[in-house]
Order: structure tokens, then C-alpha cells, then sequence
């Protein structure tokens, strides 16, 4: 495998790291938008499954990112986690089963073209 492609996994596996542990962060504080108090937040935090699978998740994602880290250029990498705008708006869609507007879809297609500009064969 060329050191390109192991950047690219690392990278890829780091934002979808990110993008997993939003989305159980999300399930572990209720898909609900209203006010909870404090105590009831609290509570959730520290009870819940999904919040210890994010923070498990987040561990992993730490590995995978200062491997790609020490592997290519800060310049190329933090800008490949933009996708994880992109991932979180396509898990929020898909898993979440959010509305998401044609604007914001838009903003998307705009993260994703973008990170293909700055980081396009810049990955070794």
C-alpha cells in the first residue's frame, strides 16, 4: 500500500470517527430538541451508552489522526477534516432522519469541493 493511501485511510478513518461519535453523542442526550434542565442533562451524560461509545469512538479517532498526522502535513490534514461537516449533516439525514434544506445541501456539495481543492494530491 503506497504512504498515499495509508494517509488517505487514516484520514477517512478519523472523520468517520468524528462523524459516529457526534451522532452518539446526539442518541446519548435524546433526539429531542427541547429544554432539558441541568440535572436531567447531567444525568443523561454520564448514564448513557451512546455518550461512552462517543468517547470510546473519540479515543480511536485521536490515535487515527495523529498517525495521519505524523505521516503528512498539518496543512493537508486539518483541512480533510472539513468532511466531517459533510458526514455529520449525511448521518443526521440518513440516521437521525433530520430534514436537511436544499441550502444546506448545497453548503455541503461546496465542504466537499473544497476539501478536494486544497488536499487534492497533496496526501503524501
Amino acid at each position: 500500500m503506497t504512504s498515499s493511501v495509508v494517509i488517505l485511510l487514516l484520514l477517512l478513518g478519523s472523520v468517520t470517527c468524528d462523524v459516529t461519535g457526534q451522532v452518539c453523542f446526539k442518541l446519548g442526550v435524546g433526539h429531542t430538541t427541547g429544554g432539558s434542565g441541568a440535572l436531567s442533562l447531567a444525568h443523561k451524560v454520564l448514564h448513557s451508552k451512546w455518550i461512552a461509545l462517543g468517547v470510546v469512538v473519540y479515543a480511536l479517532e485521536f490515535v487515527l489522526w495523529f498517525a495521519a498526522l505524523s505521516r503528512t502535513r498539518l496543512s493537508v490534514a486539518f483541512p480533510f477534516t472539513a468532511l466531517g461537516y459533510a458526514g455529520v449533516v449525511l448521518a443526521s439525514r440518513y440516521i437521525l432522519g433530520e430534514r436537511i434544506s436544499l441550502r444546506r445541501w448545497i453548503g455541503v456539495g461546496t465542504i466537499v469541493v473544497g476539501v478536494a481543492l486544497v488536499t487534492g494530491r497533496q496526501l503524501g
